[in-house]
């Protein structure tokens, strides 16, 4: 017995598939030669790196890249991509073993890497040379890259998990991979490159208003915002805190978050009568060339 296929009814089953609301057809994302680009601009062009790395843990100051990923990509005023200008990816050499469960999450062994080194001068140009640098969980990425290329200290960056609402394109978390099933894309690599090309399609989606995923991000992270710090609040008061979205600063040993300056006399208010702060709380301006960091 044969079986024989055809493009058309390929495509014919396919629709079926998409009318079905008990159904979900996922999609292996396409490569970076094949990926769709917008035929005409919006505005301002800018260069965005989109950058990813694969370390051997979660410490900048202790653990290492082992690989790492960046596509620059020119983008307009509405967050579409009109061209990608360049690519490359490089594994390196961390000098100690690869822990198995990095190696099972990525597939990166030490004999992948073994001798292997990237050009830290060609890579810090490259990454500066963009109007913007932008990472999902960028917090993670640029500590592990101000680190090891501290030229980069005090560049604006953008975070693609932070900077975006995703409760408002009904999305119910922000992991890459759980937001690209979401959005009808799969890919069964967990590499630097993989992961930039996943969160290209992911960031690539339109929105209502007309700009994509992307122009919202880069809006959102564009915007100033204050740090306001919760000063003196008594110790019981860290539950409700913590309820309100203040993180605790290690350093400075004080609850902060982060508002729009418009807010800040509502906050301030919200303060001093539920969290018993006398006086005005200390205030600092954030821009993207301090946020995530």
């Amino acid at each position: 017995m044969s079986h024989t296929s055809s493009a058309a009814s390929y495509k014919a089953a396919l629709s079926l598939f998409d009318r079905d609301p008990d159904l979900r057809v996922l999609r292996r994302v396409s490569s970076l030669d094949d990926f769709p680009l917008a035929d005409t601009a919006t505005g301002t062009v800018r260069r965005v790196a989109i950058v990813d790395t694969e370390t051997t843990g979660l410490d900048a100051l202790n653990d290492e890249i082992i690989d790492i990923a960046v596509v620059m990509v020119e983008v307009d005023a509405a967050g579409q991509i009109l061209g990608i200008e360049r690519a490359g990816q490089a594994l390196r050499d961390p000098g100690m073993p690869i822990p198995p469960h990095i190696t099972r999450l990525t597939g990166i062994t030490d004999e992948d890497v073994r001798g292997k080194t990237i050009d830290l001068d060609r890579l810090e140009r490259l990454l500066a040379s963009a109007d913007v640098r932008l990472a999902h969980q960028a917090s993670f990425d640029l500590a592990f890259l101000e680190h090891l290329l501290p030229g980069l200290a005090g560049a604006a960056w953008a975070c693609s998990a932070q900077d975006f609402d995703w409760l408002s394109v009904g999305a119910d978390g922000c992991k890459l991979g759980h937001l690209l099933m979401q959005f009808g894309f799969f890919n069964t690599a967990h590499r630097a490159m993989a992961d930039v090309i996943s969160l290209m399609h992911v960031l690539a989606r339109p929105l209502a208003d007309g700009r994509t995923i992307l122009g919202a991000v880069l809006q959102n992270a564009e915007r100033p915002s204050l740090r306001i710090e919760a000063t003196g609040a008594a110790f019981d008061k860290r539950g409700l805190l913590k309820a309100r979205c203040y993180r605790w600063d290690p350093r400075a040993r004080v609850w902060w978050t982060e508002i729009d300056e418009v807010d800040l006399e509502a906050e301030t208010l919200w303060l001093q009568r539920a969290a018993g702060i006398w006086g005005s709380p200390r205030t600092s301006p954030i821009t993207w060339h301090e946020r995530h960091r």
